[in-house]
């Protein structure tokens, strides 16, 4: 199945696919990754710009620990690289006073931040001739980078991603 086969499912009024059609056409792929990815995004132009010939029935998903250093060099979509630098803009400033309120998020996500350094939700990765590019998760990358920036979180402090690698 390749991803511009996602146009094919039916979706909510948001557009939106159902989590039980996907479940069922993608039964090996983890419900987080169904979730961000494909149920959220499937029907969205960027992304289908992006990945309408990724065959998504062959990508192998795990969840692993990356530290930043790891992830730094992963490539973004050129129209999103916008939003990365405003979230890195955006936690760059919590080193002035350690306001961690000043990353902008709700008060659950900056309280996860604040005391364990890393994100909530895994972001999602992919894995192409040993290089990373970065699917979902602009704005938690752009959190993180800025906080590392800062020295708030070391560069080797490792986070949890899903990466997909093609069978």
């Amino acid at each position: 199945m390749k991803f511009k086969e996602l146009m094919n499912l039916s979706a909510d009024q948001a557009g939106n696919i159902g989590i039980d059609e996907l479940t069922l056409n993608l039964p090996n792929t983890p419900k987080d990754v169904l979730e961000q990815f494909y149920r959220d995004h499937g029907r969205k132009y960027q992304f289908q710009e992006q990945y309408a010939e990724l065959d998504i029935h062959n990508l192998n998903w795990e969840l692993v620990s990356l530290s930043f250093d790891e992830m730094s060099s992963a490539s973004i979509f050129p129209n999103f690289q916008k939003w990365v630098n405003t979230c890195y803009m955006k936690s760059c400033r919590v080193s002035t006073d350690l306001n961690w309120k000043l990353i902008e998020n709700t008060n659950k996500t900056v309280m996860h931040w604040k005391h364990n350094h890393t994100w909530i939700r895994s972001p999602i990765f992919l894995e192409s001739d040993c290089k990373l590019h970065l699917v979902e998760g602009h704005s938690r990358f752009g959190c993180l980078k800025g906080l590392v920036s800062n020295d708030l979180i070391s560069s080797n402090k490792t986070h949890k991603v899903w990466l997909a690698k093609s069978v």
